[in-house]
């Protein structure tokens, strides 16, 4: 059977092959990493049994919270859908974080509706600090 669809094999040339499924590589390393700076901490067993907690329950808000922080200082500036893949939260519990993040002042919301960002709010040195050349 010939492919015939936009991706066969006979459209685009070995180096553009190459460059797009490294292309694809950087951004699994990319999101691998940025997993590992902002994983959730691993719950400490005390020996005491609590009762198991509803799965849409929120562990830690705060824990929520720095772990996204976590990850905009990794990235830089995030989209929410971003954030929550590779968080790993809820749709509205990362709008609740970021939301809460923003009332807050410590991050920044840029752009609108589909084309809203999140970047941490990047506070200027006191005037005494500054180093002048």
């Amino acid at each position: 059977m010939i492919e015939t669809g936009r991706l066969s094999a006979g459209n685009i040339s070995e180096a553009e092959r190459v460059r797009r499924i490294a292309a694809l590589l950087c951004k699994a390393i990319a999101r691998t990493a940025a997993m590992g700076v902002v994983a959730a901490p691993v719950p400490v067993d005390s020996g005491e049994h609590s009762p198991p907690r509803p799965g849409f329950l929120a562990l830690d808000n705060d824990a929520d919270a720095e772990r996204v922080i976590s990850y905009l200082r990794f990235v830089g500036s995030a989209a929410p859908a971003m954030i929550r893949g590779t968080l790993g939260l809820s749709r509205t519990g990362t709008h609740r974080v970021l939301i809460r993040l923003a009332r807050a002042g410590k991050i920044i919301v840029s752009g609108k509706t589909r084309n809203i960002a999140y970047r941490l709010k990047e506070l200027e040195p006191p005037a005494d600090r500054i180093m002048l050349n």
